[in-house]
This record gives structure tokens, sequence and C-alpha cells, in this order.
């Protein structure tokens, strides 16, 4: 089961790039794709909370990863990612106080030695 708030989350973050940073609706249906996964990740649990999950993100895709996603779209996925966790930190501070930058920025580096093969 998906955590409603989080949903929500990354509800306002489509609309804020929308709004704010002119994103055209391919990019925000892209970008919508790309959050999913951050979504099924956490499940139940709120991404204030992100930084205690057992599974690091890179490491969740690569377990659900599909057959056809190459390195581009898993760093692309990442990528969104990080952009939705450093928006989060900085419009809900207090929810994502224990989440450290350091943490958000390492989220796009791929672990060593893992790659994607189709």
């Amino acid at each position: 089961m998906l955590d409603r708030q989080n949903y929500l989350k990354v509800k306002l973050f489509l609309k804020f790039s929308r709004d704010v940073h002119g994103r055209s609706s391919l990019q925000i249906s892209n970008n919508f794709e790309h959050l999913k996964a951050l979504l099924l990740w956490a499940g139940s649990q709120p991404l204030g909370s992100a930084h205690a999950f057992n599974t690091s993100l890179s490491d969740f895709l690569f377990q659900i990863v599909e057959k056809g996603l190459d390195q581009a779209e898993l760093q692309s996925i990442l990528n969104t990612n990080q952009r939705f966790l450093l928006c989060m930190k900085a419009i809900f501070p207090v929810e994502f106080q224990n989440i450290q930058l350091n943490w958000i920025m390492k989220i796009t580096a791929i672990s060593e030695g893992k790659e994607v093969i189709i």
C-alpha cells in the first residue's frame, strides 16, 4: 500500500514543475513515471524517513528493473527523484529535517559495479 501523503507530495511537485519551471505535459508525464518508482520504494513509509529505508533507491530500481531500461533511463529516474527530494526538503523542512542534503545528493550515484544489462 502506498502512503497517501507521499502521493500528494508527488502531485504537488509535478504542479510546481509545471507552474514554476514551465515543464511541458510530456515532461510532467515522464517525471510522474519516474516518481512512481519512489512511491513504490517508500510503500507505506513516509518519505521524510527515506534515509532510514533498508534498501537504497538505486538498489531497489535494480531489483525491479524491467528489460529495456537502459543506463541512461535509470540515471534519469534517479535525477528526477533527487530533484523531488530536494524540493520536498525545501517545502517541508520539518518533515524532511532528518534527511541530510549529502544523502539526497548521493541518490544519483549508481552503485559501482552495477549496470543495467539488456
